[in-house]
């Protein structure tokens, strides 16, 4: 196993651990534990940490070192405002091509996600969520959306967590997929707006009040 598959392995089991609430938002990251847990080397260890601290999935603090990033009302909402924008961004350049060919490939991802229906295992449906919105943005075939999808990635990864955590409702989350894929298929643009802001904002606001009052709870 080469040193960039041993990196990854240490990320994909700290994704995997925050999908299933094992580490929560705001807790420490202890080094010494994947190193030993995972049997990869401290320095091995210290870069897949420092990516997802690139990436916005963990937070630097100094002395203290690393914790997962924590969600507040405020950013879940700016965070849920710009993938709106992000997602009519290329949406629109998906329904623009004339050759058809990006809405073929996003109508491929929307297979992939229907064959996870409302599987009950919460790494499968994460993946499966994911896997549809990056679907969206590879579609568009937009370079500078790719760059910054990690990014995303990370913010969605730690919100759809707290997400599947505190709802866990499959069916719903199929559904409102499937309403977005069909305001998309329809190509008006009021249609897909009101599409994204029930599956994007309204969610938001929803986990948003949820959060606010566990913490005052």
């Amino acid at each position: 196993m080469s040193n960039t598959e041993r990196r990854q392995r240490v990320v994909d089991e700290i994704k995997r651990r925050i999908i299933l609430g094992e580490i929560l938002p705001g807790q420490r990251i202890i080094e010494a534990e994947l190193t030993s847990s995972l049997d990869v080397s401290r320095p091995t260890a210290r870069e897949a940490l420092n990516q997802m601290a690139r990436d916005g999935f963990l937070i630097q603090e100094a002395y203290r070192g690393l914790r997962v990033a924590d969600i507040h009302v405020d950013s879940l909402l700016e965070i849920a405002r710009v993938r709106v924008a992000l997602d009519t961004e290329a949406i629109n350049e998906i329904l623009a091509d004339t050759s058809g060919r990006r809405m073929a490939d996003l109508e491929r991802v929307w297979e992939r996600f229907e064959s996870a229906g409302v599987d009950s295992d919460p790494l499968v449906l994460h993946e499966a969520h994911v896997r549809f919105h990056r679907g969206i943005w590879e579609a568009a075939d937009n370079y500078l959306l790719m760059r910054i999808w990690p990014v995303v990635e990370a913010q969605m990864t730690l919100i759809l967590a707290y997400d599947q955590f505190t709802r866990r409702d499959a069916r719903r989350a199929h559904a409102i997929h499937a309403a977005l894929m069909v305001a998309i298929r329809s190509g008006d643009a009021e249609r897909i707006r009101t599409a994204l802001d029930i599956h994007t904002m309204d969610s938001a606001q929803e986990l948003a009040f949820l959060i606010g009052g566990s913490s005052q709870g």
